[in-house]
């Protein structure tokens, strides 16, 4: 179980390091696109491809985060006053409904992909393969499955431990 704790924490880590850098990424080229329409009258037309797609993957990761708090899908005001044992059976359900959830979408945020690496879509201004920016769904999806499974493993031994 420590060396699963070790890996969900690297993973938290690499997590939150990619979200600091998109924030910073959109930041820039956000600032930087208002700047130079402002001043120079020319609109980096690239900028809304890469924005939204980074929007995506930001919201998924910070999702994946919330997930491995129970802050995600958590609304506690009947389950607070429930006993423990009942309380545990529905931290279960909960988990089930959202990993079978959160598969769904992994499922065919990865559907999306092949196709698109099929077809050899590309985007309209920076002419990369579509595939790239969908693939920002799967790989949060996963890391929401994962971080779901470590909240339900984690509340059970912390239950366990107040026993």
């Amino acid at each position: 179980m420590k060396t699963y704790k070790k890996l969900m924490n690297a993973l938290a880590g690499l997590e939150k390091l990619v979200l600091e850098i998109a924030t910073v990424l959109i930041l820039v080229l956000t600032v930087g696109n208002v700047f130079s329409r402002k001043v120079i009258h020319q609109s980096w037309s690239f900028t809304e491809e890469l924005v939204v797609a980074v929007f995506v993957l930001i919201t998924l990761l910070a999702a994946a985060l919330a997930c491995r708090e129970g802050e995600l899908v958590n609304l506690t005001l009947l389950t607070d006053r429930l006993p423990a044992q009942v309380r545990k059976v529905f931290l279960l359900l909960s988990t089930i409904l959202s990993v079978a959830f959160t598969a769904v979408l992994f499922k065919y945020g990865l559907d999306k992909v092949i196709t698109q690496m099929q077809n050899g879509k590309r985007t309209f201004v920076l002419n990369w393969p579509e595939w790239i920016f969908w693939s920002f769904v799967p790989i949060g999806a996963a890391c929401m499955i994962l971080h779901f499974i470590e909240f339900y493993l984690d509340s059970c031994g912390k239950e366990d431990d107040d026993k």
